[in-house]
């Protein structure tokens, strides 16, 4: 703790002693290096009086080699220019350098100024600008600022303790480093005797001491030189003696200073463990005992002298013991590197070597993956071909039963043909010749250009039926042809196909569907030359589209009509595939609307036109459309979009994206149906609608399913008894008979409405659009009492 204060209080002293003007001269120079004096300088400005001008020296060695591109050049190999031109920029480096600490003087109000000295010693050029400007205080580097410590009490590097050995002692010298003051040499002091400072505050000098002293015994050696070349017979032999012993006498006296100097620098040695230093001293002290004039002068030497120097001696082995231990554990852990990096590579190659079997096994499992690929592939062939096989007997059963409803149906029919003989032959005989005038055995009428003209009234605007506009694809007139009222559609000519084409495929409809059905509207007649088909005529017919639009999109028809309407579209559907005949333009416009039920029209149009309507493709399979082949899938197809608006209210693509997000769960049932429906009945329709969207199953068993479905969504919620059959049910009024009467055509009607029909000046049927042969009503004691006994079982009276 003594020497940490001791570190503290030096320096401050020695500051005071520069304030107080320790030369006679106004100037204190400053010995300034290349490197970063501004440290150094801050302490000088601390601690100089204003009154004194300070003195920027700096001494350049003249460059012997010069750096060019990485390789040092000795200026005897350059040109004269080149080292001319580079000592000129070493001179403009240094002059920036000591213009910057000028600037910083300035700023301190300090008057300064620069010199630059050329020497080739820094040391003796210090020497040397000392004696040539009589410099009295000097202030000068004691080390490299990396060699600073907080211990150092002397200077280190050779220029300081050259420049504290030799210069003149009338000038006082102060060393600092790093902006701390480290010793001071003060004026007066002999040049070889100079010592630092501090030594009375701390008892430790530096090793420069002991290299100043150690020119005493040389100089004594001299003495003795001197006495010697004298010539004895100029001296008396009591001068002789006298000059011997005198001369003995002071080199004791440098022997003994030498010891104790020598202590002190080697207790410092010690304490800091440098031990090339303390072997270097011992060595300068046994040169000096070699070189002293007598032997008895090295007996005075201080035993204790030696006893430290002992000690730096075992400290010294020590060190060296101690670097050996360190070379011993740097090899340790270079045999241990060694090791690690024999495992790294031995690890290395393991991981080669996993990498490789584990590509192999990738490559073998790549292999193996494409064999069930394949395996895979063969038995969903298989599968595909049970499918197909289990769809074809689904196919056939649904035929049977189909056939089986259709013979049920003949039955009835001929009851009611059996009962309408027994009251009637007359009226039998008209009605059989009637049916056999209108159906023509599945032959079509085939109209002329002037008779179909003149059937339109020349195609008069007030016999559209089509509720005028540009008719998109055509126009659809009000028509009497050969008797019959008639609906004849034209088609333009600029989507119509050609003549024999359109004849051609006239003749195709009419030969596959040669059976009426109640919910399709039949094709009568053609005109190939004015691209004009003829189809039975459903007065006041609305179009399902027109219905959909009304009051904002939910219409009038309430969930148990759309439900028939659905119904009934399916029943048409099935019928027309039992023969093979797609329908090819399910759509809401073609979709009359008679009731609770429909009739689906436009028959055919689609092969009759060259291409689809735009509003037409919303209702097609988009991945099955661009492959132009129209099959009973696309029927089943549009069919799904049909159901989706009657349980959404929306349009085709939107009621198709909401119901998919509903069936996914993205989005609530109760915001996609329309609000006319019960909850979980509207959810149950527009499944039906996405099945017959999405799934690959034959088109007549999804239909069959359909008509399931809504079937049971009709008698859902009721206590009511299941649907009567469909012949119980008037045409017109979609009510089950309490009077049935037979018209003209063979049809049975409520007499109610068809006597309100007759009485409106109708004389054609409201089943076929075909004239009436007569006007006379038949009463259907048969099948009142069919329907009376029906009633009866389920409790309706």
């Amino acid at each position: 703790m003594e020497e940490e204060e001791d570190a503290i209080v030096a320096p401050a002293a020695a500051a005071l002693h520069l304030h107080g003007g320790g030369g006679g001269g106004d100037e204190v120079y400053c010995a300034v290096g290349i490197g970063n004096w501004k440290a150094n300088l801050q302490w000088v400005l601390a601690n100089v009086p204003r009154s004194k001008r300070l003195v920027l020296a700096h001494l350049r060695r003249p460059t012997s080699r010069i750096n060019m591109m990485g390789a040092w050049v000795p200026v005897s190999q350059l040109a004269e220019e080149e080292v001319t031109a580079f000592r000129q920029l070493e001179e403009d480096r240094i002059g920036r350098v000591l213009d910057d600490l000028l600037e910083i003087c300035k700023s301190q109000k300090v008057n300064a100024s620069k010199i630059i000295v050329a020497s080739d010693d820094t040391a003796k050029g210090l020497v040397q600008l000392v004696d040539d400007h009589g410099v009295t205080e000097l202030v000068m580097g004691a080390a490299s600022d990396r060699a600073y410590t907080r211990k150092m009490r002397a200077p280190r590097s050779k220029k300081a303790l050259t420049v504290q050995r030799k210069a003149n002692p009338s000038c006082k010298i102060w060393f600092v480093c790093k902006g701390n003051l480290i010793g001071t040499r003060e004026a007066g002091e002999g040049a070889h005797r100079a010592e630092s400072s501090t030594s009375s505050t701390s008892p430790r000098s530096s090793t420069s001491d002991y290299s100043r002293s150690k020119s005493s015994p040389r100089l004594h050696s001299e003495t003795f030189s001197i006495i010697e070349s004298n010539d004895p017979a100029s001296l008396s032999v009591d001068e002789t003696l006298t000059r011997w012993d005198d001369a003995v006498h002071h080199s004791m006296e440098d022997l003994n200073y030498q010891a104790t100097v020598s202590t002190a620098s080697m207790s410092e040695i010690v304490e800091s463990g440098e031990e090339s230093a303390a072997e270097l001293l011992l060595q300068e002290v046994q040169e000096d005992q070699q070189g002293a004039p007598s032997p008895d002068a090295g007996g005075m030497i201080d035993d204790a002298l030696y006893e430290k120097l002992k000690d730096a001696l075992m400290e010294s082995e020590n060190l060296r013991h101690e670097a050996y231990e360190e070379t011993r554990r740097r090899q340790m852990a270079e045999r241990d590197l060694a090791e690690a990096s024999k495992m790294a590579d031995e690890a290395e190659r393991s991981y080669r070597r996993e990498a490789k079997h584990r590509k192999e096994m990738e490559e073998m499992l790549a292999r193996e993956r494409a064999a069930m690929e394949q395996d895979r592939r063969e038995v969903d062939d298989i599968l595909d071909k049970i499918r197909k096989v289990d769809d074809g007997s689904a196919e056939l059963e649904l035929q049977i039963a189909t056939s089986e409803c259709m013979m049920s149906e003949l039955e009835v029919r001929l009851s009611e043909s059996y009962d309408t003989l027994r009251q009637g032959s007359t009226t039998a005989t008209a009605r059989e010749e009637h049916q056999v005038d209108g159906d023509h055995e599945g032959v079509l009428l085939r109209v002329g250009p002037s008779e179909l003209d003149e059937a339109t009234g020349h195609f008069d605007e007030s016999a559209r039926v089509d509720g005028g506009g540009d008719g998109g694809r055509g126009k659809v007139y009000r028509a009497e042809v050969r008797g019959m009222a008639v609906a004849v559609k034209v088609l333009r000519r600029d989507v119509a196909v050609d003549e024999a084409r359109f004849a051609r495929e006239v003749e195709r409809i009419g030969s596959r569907v040669r059976r009426r059905h109640p919910n399709l509207v039949a094709l009568v007649g053609a005109c190939p030359e004015a691209r004009a088909a003829a189809y039975e005529l459903v007065p006041d017919g609305r179009n399902l589209e027109e219905e959909l639009l009304l009051a904002g999109g939910g219409g009038g028809l309430p969930w148990r009509a759309r439900c028939g309407i659905a119904h009934a579209a399916c029943s048409a559907l099935a019928f027309l595939h039992s023969s093979s005949t797609p329908h090819g333009d399910v759509r809401p416009v073609n979709i009359l609307v008679v009731g609770s039920s429909c009739k689906l029209a436009g028959l055919g149009t689609h092969r009759l036109v060259v291409e689809q309507h735009g509003e037409a493709l919303a209702y097609a399979d988009s991945r099955r459309y661009l492959q132009h082949a129209t099959e009973e899938r696309d029927d089943v197809y549009a069919l799904g979009v049909v159901l989706l608006r009657l349980a959404t209210g929306m349009p085709p693509f939107l009621a198709r994206k909401a119901a998919r997000e509903a069936a996914a769960g993205g989005k609530a049932w109760r915001e996609v149906v329309d609000a006319c429906w019960p909850a979980e009945r509207g959810r149950e329709v527009a499944m039906l609608g996405l099945r017959c969207c999405d799934d690959p199953r034959s088109p007549l068993l999804l239909l069959e399913e359909a008509r399931v479905v809504l079937e049971a969504a009709m008698m859902a919620d009721e206590v009511a008894p299941p649907p009567p059959p469909s012949y119980f049910v008037c045409p017109i009024l979609r009510e089950v008979m309490r009077d049935p009467q037979i018209a003209g055509d063979g049809f049975t009607y409520e007499a109610e409405a068809i006597e309100e029909w007759l009485r409106g000046g109708h004389d054609t049927s409201p089943m076929t659009n075909l004239k009436l042969p007569t006007r006379k009503l038949t009463p259907n004691h048969a099948l009142r009492a069919a329907i009376h006994h029906w009633s009866h079982r389920h409790h309706l009276h």
